[in-house]
C-alpha cells in the first residue's frame, strides 16, 4: 500500500515536472518568435534608412556637381573677361597657401 502511494506520488512528480517543462518550452517559442520578429523588424527599418540616406547622398552628389559646374562656368567666363586680375587673384592665392605652408 505504502508503494502505490509512493508510486502515485512519484508519478504526480514526473507529470508536474513534464508539465513545468511543457510549459517552459512553449514560453521559450513564443519569446525565440518574438525574438525573430524583432530582429526582421529591426533590419527592414535599417535597410529602409539605408535606402533613404542612399538616396540623399546621391542627390547631394548631384548638386554638388551641379555647383560646381555653375562655378567652373563663372570662373572661366570671368577670367576670359578680366585675365590680369584672374592672374593677381591666383598669385594671391598661391602665396596664401606658400606662406601656409611654410608655416607649418
Amino acid at each position: 500500500m505504502d508503494e502505490n502511494r509512493i508510486s502515485d506520488q512519484v508519478s504526480a512528480a514526473a507529470n508536474d515536472v513534464k508539465s513545468g517543462v511543457t510549459a517552459s518550452v512553449g514560453t521559450l517559442s513564443d519569446l525565440a518568435g518574438q525574438a525573430r520578429s524583432a530582429a526582421v523588424e529591426a533590419v527592414n527599418t535599417i535597410q529602409g534608412a539605408a535606402i533613404e540616406t542612399g538616396k540623399q547622398v546621391r542627390d547631394a552628389a548631384a548638386e554638388t556637381y551641379r555647383q560646381g559646374a555653375r562655378a567652373g562656368e563663372y570662373v572661366g567666363r570671368n577670367t576670359a573677361e578680366q585675365p590680369l586680375l584672374a592672374l593677381l587673384i591666383a598669385a594671391a592665392v598661391g602665396y596664401g597657401l606658400a606662406y601656409m605652408i611654410h608655416r607649418a
